[in-house]
C-alpha cells in the first residue's frame, strides 16, 4: 500500500470533512411555503386554509424580512445600505435659521430633545432603506407632555404582526396625506391608537393610491445573495481542488484475480489500487508511482501504451470567467442600492478619474431624490410638534424683516442634508467666489456651499456670518 507524504516528510493524514470557510449570506431568507411561494403574495391565510392573495404578487412581510435578515448576515448588502445611507446623510443633518424667534425656539428644543441628527443619521435612515416605511409617533394621553416641553418620539416597528394603517385617500395623494391612522395591537387585548396629527407617516414606491410602501434596498437583495453564493462556491471550488491533488489512471489486469485465486477480471486488483487513494489528504504532498510501459496477457496479446499514470490538476479553472460573473453582479448590487458605479464598491474596473466623476451623476440625482423624499418625513414632524405645543390655528412669522404670518403648513423649514453634486471642489470654490464679487448670494448660503455650517459658524463669530453687509472683494484687474 502506498503512503503519501508531505513537504515535512510525515505521513499525510486523510480529512473527509470540508474545511473551506462559507460565507454568509449565500442562501435567500425561506418563509412559510404555504404562504409565499410560489412568488412571493400580499395577503393572509382564510379560515378554510386558503391564501387571500394581494396585490402585485408581493408580500411586504416577506420584503421586509429578507432585507432585515441579510442585513445582518450578507455582508455585502449590509455594507451596500450603509453605503447608500451615509450617502443620503453623511455624518451630519442640521438646520437652518427661521424668522420667527418663537418657532425656532420650538426647532430647537425638540432636535436637541430628541437627539433628531443622531437619531436620523444611525437609526431612521438605516429603517428607511430596509422597511421602505417609516411612522414616527408622538406621546399621547398621560404621556403627553405639557406644551411649554418638547416631545420625545417614537418609531413604531412597522413589521409588527399588530400592526395596522388606515387611510383615506380624500386628504390628499401623498402616503402622508392619506395616512388617517395608526393601530397597534399588543398583548392582553392592549391597542394603541394615533390619530391624524399625533404621528407622521411616510412609504417608499407607494404608488396608485397605496399608502404602503417597499424596502429601498429590495432590489439588491437578489444580487448580494448572488454574489456571495458565488463566492461561496469559489471557496469551495479551491477547497476540494487542495484536496484533489490528482486523478490516478489505475490499469485493469483482464486476466487479475480476486484474494482467493478465483479470475474477476481484475476488479479485485483495481479496488486494492484505488484503497490507496480512498482517503484525501489533508496536504499536499508527492506521490511516487512505478511506470512499466505495456502489458502482455497469458495468452501473448501485447497491449501497446497501457500504463498507469496520475494527473495533476490545473487548480481554478474558471477563475477568470468567474471574477467576471462576480464583477457583473457587484455591478447589479451597486446600480439597484442606489444607481452608484462599481468603483464605489472597490471595483475600479475600468474608470478613470474623469470617467468616474461623470459616472457618479445618475447616483447624484437619485440621491437628490431620496433627500428630498426624507425631508418631507422630517418637515413633517417638525410640523406636527409645532401644531402640538402652539396649537393647529396659530400663525407664524413668514420671513425676517416681514410682518405676514401665515399657518404652520406655509412655512419652509430649512433642513441642511449634506450637499451631494458632481462639481470638484475648486469649481465649487470658483462659484462662491462668482457669487460673492458680483453678491449674487448671501454669506450663509455661500458658507454653505463650501462645506461650513453657517448657524454655528455664525455663533462663533465669524466676521461674513454676523449682521454686518458681506464685504465685496475688489474685481480683480
Amino acid at each position: 500500500m502506498t503512503t503519501l507524504y508531505g513537504p515535512d516528510g510525515q505521513p499525510l493524514r486523510p480529512s473527509q470533512e470540508a474545511r473551506a470557510v462559507q460565507i454568509r449570506g449565500g442562501q435567500a431568507p425561506t418563509l412559510d411555503p404555504t404562504m409565499f411561494n410560489p412568488g412571493w403574495r400580499d395577503g393572509a391565510p382564510n379560515v378554510d386554509g386558503s391564501v387571500i392573495y394581494g396585490r402585485y404578487g408581493f408580500s411586504r412581510a416577506f420584503a421586509r424580512q429578507t432585507c432585515r435578515t441579510l442585513y445582518h448576515a450578507n455582508g455585502l448588502f449590509q455594507v451596500a445600505v450603509e453605503l447608500a445611507a451615509a450617502f443620503l446623510v453623511g455624518d451630519a443633518i442640521r438646520y437652518g435659521t427661521l424668522a420667527d424667534k418663537g418657532l425656532q425656539q420650538i426647532l430647537d428644543d425638540f432636535w436637541m430633545a430628541n437627539s433628531l441628527e443622531h437619531v436620523i443619521s444611525s437609526r431612521m435612515i438605516n429603517e428607511w432603506m430596509l422597511d421602505g416605511e417609516q411612522a414616527v409617533v408622538f406621546p399621547t394621553g398621560a404621556d403627553a407632555p405639557p406644551a411649554d416641553l418638547p416631545a420625545l418620539v417614537g418609531l413604531v416597528d412597522v413589521d409588527l404582526s399588530g400592526f395596522t394603517l388606515d387611510v383615506n385617500t380624500r386628504r390628499g395623494a401623498t402616503p402622508s396625506d392619506m395616512a388617517e391612522r395608526l393601530q397597534l395591537e399588543l398583548a392582553e387585548q392592549q391597542r394603541l391608537t394615533w390619530e391624524r396629527g399625533e404621528f407622521v407617516w411616510n412609504a417608499h414606491n407607494a404608488f396608485y393610491n397605496d399608502p404602503r410602501g417597499f424596502p429601498v434596498a429590495l432590489a439588491a437583495a437578489d444580487f448580494s445573495i448572488a454574489y456571495v453564493n458565488m463566492m461561496n462556491m469559489r471557496l469551495n471550488v479551491h477547497q476540494l481542488q487542495q484536496r484533489i491533488l490528482a486523478v490516478y489512471k489505475a490499469f485493469l489486469d483482464p486476466n487479475g484475480q480476486d484474494a482467493g485465486g478465483v479470475p474477476d477480471g481484475g476488479v479485485h486488483g483495481w479496488r486494492m489500487k484505488a484503497m490507496t487513494f480512498r482517503q484525501l489528504p489533508e496536504q499536499g504532498g508527492v506521490i511516487p508511482l512505478i511506470h512499466q510501459p505495456g502489458f502482455t496477457d497469458k495468452e501473448g496479446v501485447k497491449y501497446e501504451g497501457v500504463n498507469e499514470s496520475l494527473d495533476f490538476l490545473r487548480p481554478a479553472q474558471g477563475a477568470s470567467d468567474a471574477a467576471q460573473d462576480m464583477k457583473l453582479i457587484l455591478r447589479m448590487v451597486a446600480l439597484t442600492i442606489g444607481g452608484m458605479p462599481e468603483h464605489y464598491f472597490g471595483e475600479g474596473g475600468g474608470a478613470t478619474r474623469t470617467t468616474a466623476e461623470a459616472m457618479g451623476l445618475p447616483s447624484i440625482r437619485l440621491a437628490n431624490k431620496r433627500q428630498a423624499a426624507f425631508r418631507h418625513t422630517i418637515v413633517r414632524m417638525l410640523r406636527a410638534e409645532v401644531v402640538r405645543r402652539g396649537g393647529r390655528d396659530r400663525k407664524w412669522q413668514a420671513s425676517k424683516g416681514s410682518r405676514r404670518r401665515v399657518p404652520i403648513d406655509l412655512i419652509d423649514f430649512p433642513i441642511e442634508f449634506p450637499e451631494i453634486r458632481e462639481e470638484s471642489l475648486e469649481m465649487i470654490i470658483r462659484r462662491a467666489e462668482f457669487a460673492a464679487t458680483h453678491g449674487y448670494a448671501s454669506a450663509q448660503t455661500l458658507t454653505g456651499d463650501i462645506g461650513f455650517d453657517a448657524a454655528r459658524e455664525r455663533e462663533r463669530g465669524a466676521p461674513a456670518l454676523q449682521d454686518n453687509p458681506l464685504p465685496v472683494p475688489a474685481p480683480q484687474e
